[in-house]
């Protein structure tokens, strides 16, 4: 089976955000270190986190997406939806990354750094965009035309 250019865009997406959860994974670890540890970087583990599990989801995510992409649109190439994964994915994961950066968790409605409402919007932008493209995704698999 050969997959098509959009089914291997999610495959290389898959693959990039795994590594980012790597990544995250290790950071995470050295921010977990005690406060006297040479290996202990100065941020919250609990944001670098939600970061690891993100990219953990959203990577796995890609990958069975792109598994089940011929069999949702066998005649064409659903664009619109892959660039939309693709968008909400950066803009997801960029908001998280700064947001473990910077010690924020990105769910504050309310929070006196200024930083943080912009933060907050930003990650739910990307969230929701990822929402939309799940629930386009359902229904191409729930509403698919039977094979002729």
């Amino acid at each position: 089976m050969e997959l098509g250019r959009c089914a291997r865009s999610f495959v290389r997406l898959g693959a990039v955000l795994l590594v980012l959860a790597a990544a995250a994974g290790v950071w995470e670890m050295l921010a977990m270190q005690i406060p006297s540890s040479q290996y202990r970087v100065g941020v919250l583990p609990g944001p670098v986190a939600q970061l690891r599990e993100m990219a953990v989801v959203l990577g796995l995510s890609a990958f069975a997406a792109a598994w089940l992409l011929p069999w949702i649109a066998p005649d064409r190439e659903p664009w619109p939806l892959c660039v939309g994964v693709h968008v909400g994915a950066v803009v997801t994961l960029g908001a998280m990354v700064y947001g473990a950066t910077t010690g924020m968790y990105g769910v504050q409605i309310y929070d006196p750094r200024p930083d943080s409402q912009i933060l907050f919007v930003v990650r739910w932008i990307g969230q929701g965009i990822l929402g939309i493209c799940l629930l386009d995704f359902a229904r191409r698999i729930l509403f698919r035309r039977a094979p002729r």
